[in-house]
């Protein structure tokens, strides 16, 4: 029996659900005096989620499925975001706010309770940032840059365990406090479950073609209609007086006629 029950055990771990893969964006003073944080994460199976988050964020954006829903998540008291996902890809969004302080000194902790196979984590540059420094020894980083300029420090990680707390470190001075978009996306807001703007315009141009083809129908319909009325007045009124038809008859009795 023991035999049996360090198998099962065994067996259990062995196809316990993880991530394959998890993609975190920090983009620091994009389009607001904060750390914007995006994270693409994808699973072997679905399984109940749970991250924790800096205790100063309240609120995450969740994006899900084939019809990209999304969903608002309040962090516990714990400063955790627990969910179970609708399919095995998902992203989360937050946003965590800077001092209001020219020098930002920023440590992103990535804490879930599914092992990771392989992590990325990307750092974008700010655009008027001065003495930029990423602190990570322990993994392969280089740097790459965009069609627009922008700078980015790659870097890759593999097999972090379930439950174990992985940091990285930057820092930089931003003296003008000068962002990189501003105005380009919008934090978080504290709502229940929203359809995204690509679901909306599907649903207002069914809507339109469902109206338009109601539209056709009543045309191609309504002359039918109207030569069956035409067919009935015919059979109650004589065609050359118009006086009533007389039961019997087939002259009318008025113009005689023949009906």
């Amino acid at each position: 029996m023991a035999i049996l029950f360090f198998l099962w055990t065994g067996a259990g771990s062995l196809f316990a659900a993880r991530f394959t893969e998890a993609r975190v964006d920090l983009w620091p003073d994009y389009d607001q005096p904060a750390m914007l944080v995006m994270m693409e994460m994808s699973m072997d199976s679905v399984a109940p989620v749970v991250f924790v988050i800096p205790e100063s964020v309240k609120h995450v954006r969740i994006r899900e499925g084939y019809l990209d829903f999304q969903k608002i998540i309040t962090a516990d008291a714990m400063n955790m975001i627990r969910f179970t996902p609708r399919g095995d890809h998902f992203t989360m969004t937050y946003y965590d706010m800077f001092p209001d302080t020219s020098y930002r000194s920023y440590d992103y902790f990535f804490y879930s309770n599914l092992a990771v196979d392989t992590l990325y984590i990307r750092i974008q540059k700010p655009s008027a940032a001065l003495d930029f420094d990423f602190m990570d020894a322990t993994a392969w980083t280089r740097e790459v840059k965009d069609r627009s300029g922008l700078v980015y420090s790659m870097t890759k990680f593999a097999a972090i365990r379930p439950e174990e707390p992985f940091m990285v470190s930057l820092r930089y001075i931003n003296p003008s406090r000068q962002l990189t978009a501003p105005g380009t996306m919008e934090p978080p807001e504290p709502i229940r479950r929203q359809l995204s703007p690509a679901v909306r315009r599907i649903g207002i141009g069914l809507f339109i073609l469902m109206l338009i083809l109601a539209l056709l129908i009543r045309r191609v319909v309504r002359p039918v209609h109207d030569d069956t009325e035409r067919e009935s007045h015919a059979m109650r009124f004589c065609g050359y007086c118009g006086a009533p038809r007389t039961t019997g008859h087939l002259f009318c009795p008025f113009c005689g006629k023949k009906y």
